[in-house]
Formats: C-alpha cells, sequence, structure tokens
C-alpha cells in the first residue's frame, strides 16, 4: 500500500521537481518506509538528462510489504528505460505469472507484485495486463515508447485514485489534498453536488465536491497523451449470467471453498497480518478462516464503555473462537473531538460516518502490532446484507430513495431550496448500469455507489496511520460467486425476521462456526454516543468559535437550522446523524477551500 502523485504538462511546460515533491509530502503517510520521484518527457518519449525538457512528474511514498529490500524502489522501470510503473495496492495472484515471464526472458530484480505488473504490461499490453490482474490497486504506467500514460483503478474501488485538469497541466494521485500543492489548482465547491451530500452522505460516480476533481471510477482506465485525457471502462461487475441451480449446502460449501482461496491469498506478506473485528458475522467469517490457515492472527477491534453502543460481548466470542489474540481499544468522548479535525484533512472529503472515527482510532492503535489488516468490507453489497434488499421487486426510483439518508422536507430545513432532481438522474443512470434481473441490479448499483464510499472510507482512515486494509470478501472470485447465486441464497421475503432473510449464504457459513444467537442477532450499525460528545467543552467550543460562524458565511446550510438540529440533537438520538452531516461539509470545507490546516 502506497501513494502516488504526478502530474502531466500537455503543454510541453517544464515539470518542476519542487512540485512533485510538494504533492508528496501531502501523502507521505501512506508509505513512510520510502520515496522516489521521477521526471519524464512524455513528449519525446525518455527520462531526460535535462530536467528542463522533462514534461511530467511522477512521485510515490512506499509502505513496504512485500520485499522490504530497497529493489522494491519506486517509480520502477523496465531494463530498456523504456516503461515506468507506480503501483498502490496489493495484486494477489501476481505470482502466479511469474514463471511464464521468466519463459518469456523476463529477468526478476525483487520479489513484488510491481515488478511482475511492469513486465505483463510489457509482454501482453494494457489490457492483456488487467485482465490478469486479482487484487486491489492504482496503477499509474508510462509508456515511453507510445508517449502514453496509462491509469487504472482495481474493479471494486478499494484503492482511490483522483485527478483533474488544471490549466494545461493533468494532475492525478491517491487522495485528492495532493492537488492543493500544485500551483495551478485552485480549491472550490461545487455546490451542484452539495444537495446530493446533504441527503445521502456522498457524491455517486466520478464527481467530488472538490470543483473538478473526479474520481477514476472502479473498473476504468484513463489515458494521457500530450494530445489530452480519455477514460474508459475497462472491466464490468458481471450482469445476465446464468444462475447456478445450488443446494443450500452446495452454495455454503462454494462459499467457503471461495473465501479460503481468498483469504488464504491475502495473507501473503512480508510484514505481520492481522484482522480488523468489529464482532460482526463478515469480520468475524474473516477472522475464523484467517487464523485457520496462518495458524497465529490478532484481532483489532473498537469497544464502548456504554453497553448499549459496544459490540465487546460479539468480538470476545468471535476472538475465542477463532482462538485469535484479541486488542480492543477505547473509543472515548476525547478520541472523537481529539482526532475529528485531523482525520477529516485525511478522509479528503466529510467525513459523513462519525464511525469512521472509530477506525482511525482502530488504524491508529494497531500500527505498533501489525502493518496489514483484513476487515469484512463488502459483504452486505456483494451478498445482499441490508433490509431494503428484500423489496427489490420495486422500481429503480424508489430503491434509490431507500439509499438517502434523509427526504427533501428535511434537508430543506437545513438547506432552503434544496433540489434532488439532477442527484437522483446521474444515481439512476448508474443504476441502469445493470443488466441483469431487478436483484442483481440493485446489489451493482450498491457496489458501485455505497460501497466505494465506504471503501474509501476504509483506505483514507487506515492509510493515515500507513495501515493496508485489505478485503477478502471483495476477490473476484467470490464476486463472481455471488453474481451467479439465484436470489434465495441471497435474500428471502417469505417472511420472519431481517435477520433471517438477508445475507442467507454467509450466514450459513457462519452457522457452522457459530450460533444462532451470533448468527441472527439484529445487525449492528457501530453507532457512537454521539449526544455525549456533542455536548462536550471541546466540541461545543468548536462549533461556536468555528463551524457556525464559517456556516453562516459560507451560507451553504442555514446556519439556525444547523444551531437548532445541535439543540435537538443532545436529548434525540435519531438527530444526531442528520445534524452531524452539515458539520461535517463544514469542517472539510474550512480545511479544504479556506486553506485552514490542521
Amino acid at each position: 500500500m502506497c501513494g502516488i502523485a504526478g502530474f502531466v504538462n500537455l503543454d510541453g511546460a517544464p515539470a518542476d521537481a519542487g512540485v512533485v515533491a510538494a504533492m508528496m509530502r501531502t501523502i507521505r503517510h501512506r508509505g513512510p518506509d520510502d520515496r522516489g520521484q521521477l521526471l519524464l518527457s512524455l513528449r519525446r518519449g525518455e527520462v531526460p538528462a535535462d530536467a528542463d525538457a522533462a514534461d511530467t512528474g511522477l512521485g510515490f511514498h512506499r509502505l513496504k510489504v512485500l520485499d522490504l529490500s530497497e529493489q522494491g524502489h519506486q517509480p520502477m522501470i523496465n531494463p530498456s528505460g523504456t516503461i515506468v510503473v507506480a503501483f498502490n495496492g496489493e495484486i494477489y495472484n501476481a505470482f502466479d505469472y511469474k514463471a511464464g515471464l521468466e519463459a518469456a526472458g523476463f529477468r526478476f530484480r525483487s520479489r513484488t507484485d510491481t515488478e511482475v505488473l511492469l513486465y505483463l504490461y510489457e509482454r501482453d499490453g494494457l489490457d492483456g495486463m488487467l485482465e490478469r490482474l486479482n487484487g486491489m490497486f492504482a496503477i499509474v504506467i508510462a509508456d515511453l515508447r507510445s508517449h502514453e500514460i496509462h491509469i487504472a483503478r482495481d474493479p471494486f474501488g478499494i484503492k482511490p485514485l483522483y485527478w483533474t485538469q488544471a490549466g494545461s497541466s493533468v494532475l492525478f494521485a491517491s487522495e485528492a489534498k495532493a492537488f492543493l500543492a500544485h500551483p495551478a489548482f485552485t480549491a472550490a465547491i461545487d455546490e451542484g453536488y452539495v444537495d446530493e451530500q446533504l441527503a445521502f452522505r456522498y457524491v455517486a460516480g466520478e464527481a467530488s465536491l472538490l470543483k473538478g476533481v473526479r474520481q477514476l471510477r472502479p473498473g476504468h482506465r484513463l489515458k494521457i497523451t500530450p494530445d489530452g485525457v480519455t477514460t474508459t471502462r475497462y472491466w464490468s461487475i458481471p450482469d445476465g449470467v446464468e444462475k447456478a441451480p445450488l443446494t443450500s449446502g452446495e452454495a455454503t460449501d462454494q462459499l467457503e471453498e471461495v473465501m479460503r482461496c481468498s483469504v488464504a491469498s491475502q495473507l501473503l506478506s512480508d510484514v505481520k497480518v492481522g484482522c480488523q473485528l468489529s464482532g460482526g458475522i463478515d469480520s468475524s467469517v474473516v477472522t475464523t478462516l484467517a487464523r485457520a490457515q496462518s495458524g497465529d492472527i490478532d484481532t483489532f477491534s473498537v469497544v464502548f464503555e456504554d453497553p448499549k453502543f459496544s459490540e465487546d460481548r460479539w468480538i470476545s466470542e468471535a476472538a475465542a473462537t477463532a482462538g485469535a489474540e484479541s486488542h480492543r481499544f477505547l473509543f472515548s468522548e476525547a478520541a472523537f473531538t481529539g482526532s475529528l479535525e485531523l482525520a477529516t484533512w485525511h478522509m479528503d472529503q466529510p467525513i459523513s460516518h462519525p464511525n469512521s472515527l472509530g477506525i482511525w482510532l482502530l488504524a491508529e492503535r494497531s500500527r505498533e502490532h501489525v502493518t496489514v489488516l483484513l476487515s469484512g468490507e463488502g459483504a452486505d453489497e456483494v451478498f445482499g446484507g441490508y433490509p431494503r434488499y428484500v423489496a427489490h421487486h420495486q422500481s429503480a426510483e424508489a430503491f434509490i430513495r431507500t439509499t438517502q439518508f434523509q427526504p427533501e422536507s428535511k434537508l430543506a430545513r437545513v438547506r432552503p431550496g434544496a433540489n434532488l432532481a439532477s442527484a437522483l438522474a446521474r444515481r439512476a443512470e448508474l443504476f441502469r448500469e445493470g443488466g441483469g434481473d431487478q436483484l442483481s441490479n440493485c446489489l451493482k448499483y450498491d457496489m458501485q455507489t455505497y460501497l466505494v464510499d465506504l471503501l474509501v472510507r476504509q483506505d483514507k482512515m487506515t492509510m493515515a496511520h500507513g495501515v493496508e486494509n485489505r478485503v477478502p470478501f471483495l476477490d473476484r472470485r467470490v464476486v463472481d460467486f455471488a453474481r451467479r447465486l439465484p436470489a434465495g441464497h441471497l435474500v428471502t421475503a417469505a417472511g420472519g425476521s431481517a435477520e433471517r432473510s438477508t445475507k442467507i449464504v454467509v450466514k450459513a457459513l457462519a452457522r457452522r462456526t457459530f450460533d444462532d444467537a451470533f448468527v441472527y442477532r439484529s445487525k449492528g450499525a457501530f453507532n457512537l454516543p454521539l449526544s455525549q460528545y456533542f455536548r462536550s467543552q471541546r466540541f461545543t467550543q468548536l462549533m461556536e468559535d468555528q463551524l457556525l460562524p464559517g456556516m453562516k458565511r459560507r451560507a451553504l446550510v442555514s446556519e439556525p437550522a444547523v444551531r437548532e438540529l445541535w439543540r435537538r440533537s443532545l436529548s434525540a438520538p435519531a438527530l444526531t446523524e442528520p445534524f452531524w452531516i452539515p458539520v461535517a461539509l463544514e469542517l472539510w470545507a474550512q480545511q479544504f477551500v479556506d486553506g485552514r490546516r490542521v
């Protein structure tokens, strides 16, 4: 896991090494073990001896996970000096191709998946390389032979990649904050997406709240040439595949096998690996599989003093059942207020889910023990874990509405004149990318929207502390298997509790290790005691001295309405998150737009 930052001057203007270095400094937390930068000439197709002849800058910060030697240094260049790669992520099947590459004449200098990528590209081209990869990645390849830069993001968006055009320069980076260090970039809020942010808690698709800044969508690649930029989809979540006629037992057996293979491949590391254990069934399944294959695994969890919020009971049961050592970190009011501003800076966007600060604490503390964490993220969206999937027969717009955090009537109180028509239209277009049955389309929509936002959160909160987060449920083999399952193995509308109507096959797998009380309990939401935190002296001071005055000046939301929501949220827990969303927006805007650094 690492960090990438760079730019191309399309007009051929000299690339400033100082600007590359400044962009890299903003993301050094992603790769504290090594750094490298390179100036290239895309137009001339070379690494020029004279820096003034360079039009492209590429920088890299490395977190050493595979091959801890200096041979893994990036940017990595092939022996002929014609191809340069910068790679953030892990390719779990990379070494399946090493023998074939060696037989084709390639000689390896390292034990890294980066070098495998480099030679796969050289042998098979971009499409040939991408179709072979199973992993999480953001890859930048400068092909000096063809005067092109190729950038690709993994199929599910586990690793982030942002890009923008500022004047005659195209900028790209693992985190959007790197753009703030480029002199041609001016930060501004794109007000066309504020309503969507407030209603859904995130912006879907390629857009972002920073004007002109785009996320490279999952399964997409971007090409930069001296003539400009083009984006292309190279992979899509499978649609319309033939459903496998499996019994319940057969489906569970096959899920167990693909998950076992996924976890085994993701345990590959030259540094210590642990599990992020929430106590839910997804992370518990990952933990038991990891413990069975590694023989030794530590788990890391966040707990609370108030038993209404803590999953401590289930964490204890999962860790004991797996035979894993459990590390638990107490989340407190001080942890919330103390990390709020710095975590916002690392997030690159408003912290719309307050429990992201729990992940921040978990990563910060677990870094004392491990460098890599396996999590259960993705299982709900892939296998149908939310109650809204039970009513999947509803129309596309109705389903999209179920993912809306607050209706227009409530949104209008905080933002008078709010209009969600354009947001709903954009999301309907994303929904129409599904080409299967209705349930499959609902799952695909969530995988391409809500899940991407959750994965960005996982990445930013863990990488802030130099921790790599891996997600076994998003192995391509696991997702391919899930897309072949008939609806009855995912959700059922045949009555019974919500706990028994969703994520059926995953719960059947969990039932092989845990009892019914563990597997079929009400789904936890990792909530925080926000009402308590919102009345603290430190938060009150932040609101009164900084955030409410900022809201009044910016006028994106109604300051009196937010103040009233704050007052009511202190005794009405249901209002804490609706209050939190405009607060998170203002906190982010002050840092990224106003330049208030932490």
